[in-house]
């Protein structure tokens, strides 16, 4: 079964007491409302291996995937922030393809567009450097870097939450997703470089996008 972008793991509630994961909640389906996609990876996981056979479900994950990467090469060579989020935004709305890294820049671009700019994507890198291949949005809530205070924004896995407890998540209820680690290795973030974005970009993107202009957060 394929699932969209408004659909996948719309069980999962964000209604926390603290108002920091609410907000950080309304960002995550922010992503999902305004950019929806099928999330062609975590189809194949999920998928049943007769509705992989029978309808030949693979051939077309690996086929939409490679378009993906295409854009991905592609965008390695954009020397701006401002085109490299304009792609992204393409690839997303015109073509239907994002996977984590993606949604984990729109949901960075949301943030910036809604004044928040202590906030950043990492990848999940375990202790012993094995990479889990995916991608999320933190967001720092004090002035000093405090772990225990960085939020997680995954609208991939359509779900956030203070650190400690993603993590945990992570190794845990989503590992199926990832590559294997060893039961006692852990998991940690390493950000990816930076590409901020200048007031007038910011403005450019609010003007074309104001539905991405979210009620007052508390983050």
């Amino acid at each position: 079964m394929f699932y969209t972008g408004m659909e996948l793991k719309n069980h999962i509630s964000f209604k926390s007491r603290n108002a920091l994961i609410k907000d950080a909640g309304t960002v995550c389906r922010a992503v999902r409302k305004n950019f929806p996609y099928i999330a062609h990876a975590k189809a194949a996981k999920e998928a049943s291996y007769d509705i992989i056979n029978k309808e030949n479900i693979t051939d077309f994950i690996v086929k939409r995937e490679k378009i993906l990467q295409d854009y991905r090469e592609d965008r390695r060579y954009l020397r701006t922030p401002i085109k490299f989020y304009k792609e992204i935004l393409y690839c997303a709305l015109q073509e239907k393809l994002a996977a984590c890294y993606e949604l984990s820049s729109l949901a960075e671009l949301i943030l910036r567009m809604n004044g928040i700019t202590k906030c950043g994507k990492a990848a999940l890198v375990s202790k012993s450097g094995k990479r889990l291949n995916h991608c999320v949005t933190y967001l720092q809530t004090t002035e000093k870097y405090d772990p225990k205070k960085l939020i997680i924004i995954d609208p991939w896995l359509q779900d956030c939450g203070f650190l400690p407890e993603m993590l945990t998540k992570y190794k845990n209820q989503y590992a199926k997703y990832f590559k294997k680690i060893h039961p006692k290795d852990t998991i940690h973030l390493e950000p990816k470089q930076q590409m901020p974005l200048e007031e007038k970009d910011i403005e450019y993107f609010k003007e074309r996008f104001p539905k991405l202009i979210l009620k007052k957060l508390n983050i």
